[in-house]
């Protein structure tokens, strides 16, 4: 367990009391994994002078203390009275029985959700909530080795599903819906939980759209795929995308250079120190100087975890600095509507020298 880091943040900000909401945060701290379920937004840690209490619905119960052992007290409540041990009320009628509310509480804003924050803002004055969004951001962003390791088993299995991308566009009347399919049942029989988002298949036109849904299209020769796919693996995630093209297309070929050129250079300035906004300018640089400049859409990557976008956003506007042992995607692209996209990805660790590039497959035409 981590809580010793949520110590740090509020003897930083000189706050006793906290109110934890959102599963990557939970899990984090704790070990209870609820993260895809459906009780995302129906669970709490309170923190109370260094006393963890796990607020959960009932059905949850059982397995939440499993998870936490006997270190945090698991309290389950529900909307209706099922025994003597579960407590009737919502979520946050429960947080206001172990809260005091006048004193000052640090809260995750960005997991809150309106609903949750409004409910909460009549049990306790919303002068008395702390922010500590950017804390969570900064702690997460430096993976701890098993997290690392676990982000690699990640990549594991995605390059797996990525082999079998490469080799399946090549065979006739294979559909975006068809391989979307294959690549997830392999995931999954790699030993992925889960998908880090939905898997994203691509053909020809529908390309230059960065996150089509797949259809019945059916790829045909001369034309590319984008394939943007990552596993989920004891919940931590992994992103890649590759290009493929289905026999020669001097234009696409063409494209492809010059994105695979703006990712390699920007890969080949990520260092611990350096801003993330560089990382950026150095990528969209070389797309604007072949002329793409405006069909560059998108940020150059994001931090990655426990969740899929995490702290730092790898764009012109970010003010995060890269450290070692963070995690991140170079993913520069560009998006000719009506023709074809390329994407080109990779996971990243950052590292006092030359970054650990976790590629999932061979990305030369």
């Amino acid at each position: 367990m981590r809580l010793q880091k949520l110590d740090r943040i509020l003897e930083e900000r000189d706050v006793k009391n906290a109110i934890i909401i959102g599963g990557a945060n939970i899990f984090y701290l704790t070990g209870y994994d609820y993260i895809s379920t459906d009780f995302a937004n129906a669970v709490a840690l309170i923190y109370n002078d260094s006393v963890p209490i796990l607020v959960v619905p009932v059905l949850e119960k059982n397995r939440a203390q499993s998870k936490v052992g006997d270190k945090i007290e698991v309290v389950a409540y529900s909307s209706y009275q099922v025994s003597d041990d579960v407590i009737r009320g919502s979520l946050v009628d429960i947080i206001s029985k172990y809260i005091e509310a006048n004193r000052r509480i640090a809260i995750d804003m960005l997991y809150s959700g309106s609903m949750f924050y409004l409910s909460l803002s009549k049990k306790i004055s919303s002068e008395n909530l702390v922010d500590v969004s950017k804390d969570f951001y900064i702690i997460r962003a430096k993976k701890e080795p098993e997290e690392l390791e676990l982000i690699k088993k990640a990549g594991d299995i995605t390059s797996s599903a990525m082999k079998i991308s490469s080799e399946k566009i090549h065979e006739e009347y294979v559909s975006e819906k068809q391989l979307a399919g294959l690549i997830d049942m392999t995931m999954r029989n790699e030993g992925a939980e889960e998908y880090a988002f939905s898997s994203i298949v691509a053909f020809a036109e529908n390309s230059a759209f960065p996150h089509h849904i797949p259809t019945d299209r059916v790829i045909k020769n001369g034309e590319n795929a984008v394939i943007d796919i990552g596993a989920r693996y004891n919940n931590y995630c992994f992103d890649s995308t590759r290009t493929f093209v289905k026999s020669n297309n001097d234009e696409v070929k063409k494209v492809y250079e010059i994105v695979l050129q703006a990712q390699e250079e920007a890969i080949d300035a990520v260092r611990d120190g350096t801003r993330a906004s560089e990382i950026d300018r150095i990528a969209r640089n070389v797309i604007e100087k072949a002329g793409y400049g405006k069909y560059f859409v998108h940020s150059t990557g994001h931090g990655v975890g426990i969740e899929i976008h995490e702290y730092p956003s790898i764009s012109l506007s970010s003010d995060a600095i890269l450290e070692e042992d963070m995690v991140i995607t170079v993913e520069p692209g560009i998006y000719l509507k009506g023709k074809f996209g390329i994407r080109i990805e990779d996971t990243i660790i950052v590292t006092k020298k030359k970054p650990i590039v976790l590629e999932t497959i061979y990305k030369y035409l």
